[in-house]
């Protein structure tokens, strides 16, 4: 295969990762189409497919039979020092949870004091009564502005009436 191109670092980490299944998306459609239309890149993922096929045959190294005790042995001060905290973080737990609570309790009470009802919920209706009761002819207004202008007492004059 020497008469093929090589492919750039960047599109061998692409198949590798395609060949691994990281690649997901758009990333793994282009590596797909990429395998179906050139040789040169489907030649290079057959070649590293049997690579990793051939891994499977290898030997597994087992671990040496000390490797639990050396390990247990390395993670009994850690243990111990463990040991000696242990309340602490039940106290740190214990104080988040109390501030947490008391910020609620707080801001439940600040709530209730500023957010009291009105007196009587039909004052803020029986105010605007006049409006709701000429709603129908408001509705049929597109502008404000006109509404206003109307109001003015110049607009018609002085003997509008005669």
């Amino acid at each position: 295969m020497p008469d093929q191109p090589r492919l750039t670092p960047q599109e061998q980490a692409d198949l590798v990762a395609f060949l691994d299944g990281e690649l997901t998306g758009d990333a793994r459609r282009a590596v797909e189409t990429k395998i179906s239309l050139d040789p040169a890149v489907r030649a290079e993922a057959a070649t590293l497919k049997k690579t990793w096929d051939l891994l499977d045959f290898l030997p597994k190294p087992a671990p040496s039979p000390s490797f639990t005790n050396r390990t247990m042995e390395k993670l009994a001060p850690i243990r111990a020092r463990a040991a000696l905290r242990s309340p602490r973080p039940f106290l740190v737990g214990a104080g988040w949870a109390a501030a947490l609570l008391a910020a609620v309790a707080a801001g439940y009470a600040g709530v209730g004091l500023l957010a009291r009802p009105p007196a009587n919920p039909d004052q803020d209706l029986t105010r605007d009564l006049r409006v709701i009761e000429n709603k129908r002819y408001y509705d049929r207004v597109d502008d404000l502005d006109y509404l206003k202008q109307l109001n003015q007492a110049d607009l018609f004059g002085d003997d509008a009436g005669s």
